[in-house]
């Protein structure tokens, strides 16, 4: 089987993860059975450090919290397939506006594969005035959520996005879109991949080749 090693122990981050890796199964393995699902994919759940502030506020932070997070699960569990950090995070817009989002990475440790990462990010959506106020004073978004919805660890549950909509969009599938984006180096590798060599880097005779056709020109050879 396949195994997936998730940078949280929370609960809705660790089925989010499951289920999108087993949505990626069913469309990338034709031998693949849900009704058998376990002999299909084993996750591990493992309690990692993010490395950043438990609030971040940039694109830049956030991001780096998802890789420290898929890196430390991946160090606790060498043997899995892939390991995968999901980190949620805030960033202000110049009108003082806050926009909620998180980072999925997913990271192949396999040589074969070159070590390679996987980022995606989910859709963003703006906090309630009142939200934004409590996290400019440095309160977590969790915490904040909680105080203002009366709810309790509502982050382990539909979460922010799950009160605004009604419960049509909730944490689970906010995240689960994300992570299997996040795994398309891998389920659309043939065109992702395309042009690059083992390093990532895009090869410059591909670009020139691409550019030519694109603009409607003879390509030789």
């Amino acid at each position: 089987p396949l195994r997936l090693a998730v940078g949280s122990t929370n609960p809705c981050k660790v089925d989010a993860a499951t289920n999108a890796l087993h949505s990626v199964l069913n469309a990338t393995n034709p031998h693949y059975d849900r009704a058998r699902k376990d002999d299909f994919l084993v996750v591990s759940s493992h309690s990692s450090p993010s490395g950043v502030s438990d609030q971040p506020t940039t694109v830049t932070e956030t991001l780096l919290g998802a890789k420290n997070r898929a890196l430390a699960a991946h160090q606790t569990s060498s043997d899995a397939d892939f390991s995968l950090g999901l980190e949620g995070g805030v960033r202000f817009d110049e009108d003082g506006s806050c926009w909620c989002y998180a980072f999925m990475a997913v990271y192949c440790p396999s040589e074969a594969e070159g070590r390679r990462w996987g980022i995606a990010k989910t859709g963003e959506f703006m906090l309630p005035a009142l939200m934004t106020r409590l996290i400019k004073e440095g309160v977590e978004l969790g915490v904040a959520d909680d105080v203002v919805t009366g709810r309790v660890d509502s982050k382990k549950g539909g979460g922010t996005v799950g009160v605004l909509t009604g419960g049509v969009v909730g944490r689970g599938v906010y995240y689960e879109q994300a992570v299997v984006l996040a795994m398309s180096g891998w389920t659309g590798k043939e065109v992702f991949w395309r042009g690059c060599g083992p390093d990532g880097e895009v090869d410059e005779d591909e670009v020139k080749s691409c550019l030519a056709r694109a603009k409607g020109e003879k390509v030789s050879g």
